[in-house]
C-alpha cells in the first residue's frame, strides 16, 4: 500500500488484483473506519501503474466513494421523513433517530451526498452498528 495515502494506496491494491482465469468481471468491496469503497472490473487484468490498459479505465471510472451510516445503539429506528435512492443529503442532516428506552438517538448524515440506498425501513428493530443507509458521496 501507498505510504502517502492510505486509501490510495488501498484503491491501487486492489486494482492491481488479478482475476482468476475465465472470470470476465468482479465487483470487490471493502468496509473499514466508516467508508465503503466498491471496486469492480470488467475485463481483462490489470497490471501496475504503467500502461494502463482500457480495463483499468473501466475499473477506475466505476470506484464510487460511498459511505455507510450505522446505527449507534439498539433499538427501534424511526426515519425523519420517507427517504428513497436519489434523496440529496447534506452533512447534518436528521435521517431518523433510535428509540431505547424512552430516549432518542438522532441519526444524522456524515457527509454531503445523496442516498444511495435504504437499508432499514422506519419502525424495524436494528442493533448497534448495523448499517442504516449508504450515501454516495459528492
Amino acid at each position: 500500500m501507498s505510504e502517502t495515502d492510505p486509501l490510495l494506496g488501498l484503491l491501487d491494491d486492489l486494482l492491481s488484483l488479478e482475476l482468476p482465469q475465465g472470470l470476465a468481471g468482479a465487483t470487490i468491496e471493502v468496509e473499514a473506519d466508516g467508508f465503503a469503497v466498491s471496486v469492480t472490473r470488467r475485463h481483462g487484468t490489470v497490471g501496475g501503474r504503467a500502461g494502463k490498459t482500457p480495463a483499468t479505465a473501466d475499473a477506475e471510472a466505476a470506484i464510487e466513494k460511498t459511505q455507510r451510516v450505522h446505527a449507534t445503539t439498539v433499538g427501534i429506528f424511526n426515519s425523519a421523513r420517507e427517504w428513497n435512492a436519489g434523496d440529496a443529503v447534506a452533512r447534518g442532516d436528521v435521517l431518523g433517530g433510535i428509540q431505547s428506552l424512552g430516549h432518542v438517538a438522532e441519526i444524522s448524515a456524515p457527509a454531503d451526498g445523496e442516498i444511495s440506498e435504504v437499508l432499514v425501513a422506519g419502525g424495524a428493530p436494528v442493533e448497534y452498528g448495523q448499517a442504516l443507509f449508504v450515501i454516495a458521496l459528492r
